[in-house]
């Protein structure tokens, strides 16, 4: 072919290769429906022209965009490829395939983009804002650091720069530098709200929860329509029991963002506390159905199956979470309790140990490591992986404002029982209301305060309620404001928590097995005197090892350490042998030792005290179908076992 012959044949080709004129009105149509924000429409012509030409870089590029603000990841993702693809030469796709690859989770890919962007314009904040992102997903902080660090030093008034390098020292655990970085965010766009609304989250996190949810209403007052604002709201209310408001403030961020997969994510969460679990699992379900890499979501639903007793589809949910995030740590916590990790998956741990942050998710990971070690007979390992778990987690919640005070403790029980005395609860008597329905299970956690609760429930006539916490929210001051009360706010205080304790739930008996209610006991009677107490028991050391290889859900700083967990135990037991002394509540103890001899025989003995009749279903407890919401779920989904008994032996080297 000659020279003349190559030059017609390339014209032909650029020739065959321009849209047609219909195809070029489509596509400008579409641009113009993109921009005035009419997604349906731009969605359908983009569609048709890349139905003539698949390889059309703009229409890809925005029909990518329109998913991603429509919450469809995945497609946006494969859009944004196929654009990047066609042209490698325009900085603003490669971008936007970064930003949406980061939340994707798909890291490396992402870094891969956002370098390329710096290859075209290698002074590009926003490219190192996008790196930053990248390399925080693959867990590569410091670099994470140093790209952040460079984007706000490349524009100093680049607000998402200050928020991702916040929300980085945020996951550090650095909350006092990711506070001052949204406060600078703050300062840079007062009428932007998403540094109010980070703020908030931080705020949370250091347990002022007044201040985090004043700085999420500004954030909300900001743009009332901010879904972002509405989600860390919500978290707030959760942080501060009130679930319903929770509840509306998630349901809110859907409303302004149907595809905000966090905020449904955070609905299911707020359903499974208010102890709706088949709602919570169709919100979890559909959250990784819109997006299958959502590792939060998985482990979510992982939560609920187990709550459920469905710990086949628990377990795999929980290795779906690991799949999508390696470095899940409460996914692999549970994998860990229930006996699914091999040596393989703790060389996996190990590793991913290595160069993990100090964040309460590396404590999970040590704890899971610890879990699977014991397992498998390493108490060496087990208990060094578990204590450098807990000094971790220590640091976190003192760093938190959440830390563990025993001569505090000390102190209010001092208090408790110098002011709760014989004279006021004899004062009190024909208070409250004499419901029988409640049934308190108290104990230190770990003592099997759990297990009885499920055999209650179990019980035809039996029902339970978990760990409601709503006793110690009727006087926050407690024992302060006792003295004060008299037989019309004992009443009404009484009628609040029945409420609360009844709620979805009709049984003759209801069990609250909040622990720390041995220490409300006093109150209890003054409110409810027709309450009856079961008080679990269970060899101290055993207990104590228990709590210390448990990473609570609930912080429970003491149990970080094992002197304080012995000074928890003394307080309970100077606590409750005071209650013996001056209480004329029914109370019935069970031991966990003897439950685990004689299971029926304690069984019996138990829905004796209770006034109910025998039920052969209390035996079959871990086949109940009943929620639980603890860290013994695993445990109570299968039958009795001996090999808790006696497990502190193994370890009387280390406990001191």
């Amino acid at each position: 072919m000659n020279r003349q012959e190559r030059r017609r044949q390339k014209k032909l080709a650029v020739a065959a290769d321009r849209p047609t004129a219909q195809t070029r009105a489509r596509l400008a149509a579409g641009v113009r429906a993109f921009r005035e924000g009419r997604y349906a429409e731009a969605e359908e012509a983009f569609a048709k022209v890349l139905a003539e030409r698949p390889r059309e870089a703009e229409a890809l590029h925005l029909l990518g965009l329109i998913e991603y603000r429509t919450g469809r990841l995945g497609q946006a993702a494969d859009h944004l490829v196929a654009a990047s693809m066609v042209d490698g030469d325009d900085p603003a796709i490669h971008a936007n395939l970064a930003a949406v690859l980061n939340l994707c989770g798909r890291g490396a890919e992402a870094e891969a983009a956002a370098r390329h962007v710096l290859e075209l314009r290698p002074d590009n904040a926003e490219a190192y804002n996008n790196l930053a992102v990248a390399l925080e997903l693959q867990d590569r902080l410091d670099e994470a650091e140093a790209c952040g660090k460079r984007a706000v030093e490349l524009d100093p008034a680049h607000l998402e720069a200050h928020i991702n390098l916040g929300n980085l020292y945020f996951r550090k655990g650095a909350l006092a530098e990711a506070a001052d970085l949204y406060r600078r965010a703050a300062e840079i766009d007062p009428a932007n709200p998403m540094a109010p609304g980070n703020l908030g989250v931080v705020l949370r996190r250091l347990g002022d929860l007044a201040a985090a949810e004043d700085s999420c209403r500004r954030a909300i007052a900001l743009k009332s329509d901010y879904p972002e604002g509405y989600n860390a709201l919500g978290n707030v209310l959760m942080a501060r029991g009130d679930i319903v408001g929770a509840l509306d403030s998630f349901r809110a961020a859907l409303v302004h963002r149907e595809g905000y997969l966090e905020a449904r994510a955070n609905l299911a969460g707020a359903l499974f506390k208010s102890g709706d679990l088949e709602k919570a699992e169709e919100a979890y379900r559909d959250t990784v159905t819109r997006f299958d890499r959502f590792a939060g979501a998985w482990s979510g639903l992982g939560t609920v199956l187990l709550a459920k007793g469905d710990t086949a589809g628990a377990e795999q949910a929980f290795l779906m979470a690991v799949e999508a995030h390696q470095g899940l740590g409460d996914a692999w916590v549970n994998l860990a309790a229930a006996g699914a990790l091999t040596e393989e998956h703790e060389g996996q741990l190990a590793e991913l140990l290595e160069t993990a942050p100090e964040n309460d998710q590396t404590a999970q990971l040590l704890f899971a490591l610890g879990a699977a070690k014991d397992r498998r007979g390493d108490h060496a390992g087990a208990f060094d992986a578990f204590a450098k778990g807990n000094v971790l987690r220590r640091r976190l919640l003192e760093g938190a404002g959440q830390g563990f005070d025993a001569d505090r403790l000390d102190t209010w029980v001092d208090a408790i029982v110098g002011t709760v005395d014989a004279a006021m609860l004899e004062k009190s008597e024909g208070w409250g209301d004499p419901s029988h329905v409640p049934v308190f299970v108290v104990g230190m956690p770990r003592s099997g305060t759990t297990l009885v609760e499920q055999i209650i429930s179990s019980h035809r006539e039996g029902a339970g309620a978990g760990e409601l916490d709503a006793l110690s929210h009727l006087l926050p001051d407690y024992p302060d404001g006792v003295a004060d009360l008299g037989a019309g706010r004992a009443a009404a205080l009484a009628g609040n928590y029945l409420n609360r304790l009844t709620a979805g739930r009709d049984a003759a008996h209801i069990v609250d097995k909040t622990p720390f209610n041995i220490f409300l006991l006093g109150l209890a009677q003054m409110l409810l005197p027709g309450v009856r107490i079961v008080h679990c028991l269970r060899d101290a050391k055993d207990t104590a090892l228990s709590c210390f290889f448990t990473n609570f859900a609930q912080g429970l700083a003491w149990s970080t350490d094992l002197s304080d967990i012995a000074r928890m135990q003394a307080a309970q037991d100077r606590v409750m042998a005071h209650w013996r002394g001056v209480l004329d509540l029914p109370i019935h103890e069970v031991r966990y030792e003897d439950l685990i001899a004689d299971q029926e025989g304690q069984s019996r003995a138990l829905i004796d005290f209770l006034g109910l009749d025998w039920d052969p279903d209390c035996l079959d407890f871990h086949k109940s179908g009943q929620a639980v919401l603890t860290a013994s779920n695993w445990q109570v989904r299968k039958p009795l076992y001996k090999n808790a008994v006696g497990r502190a032996k193994a370890y009387a080297a280390f406990m001191g």
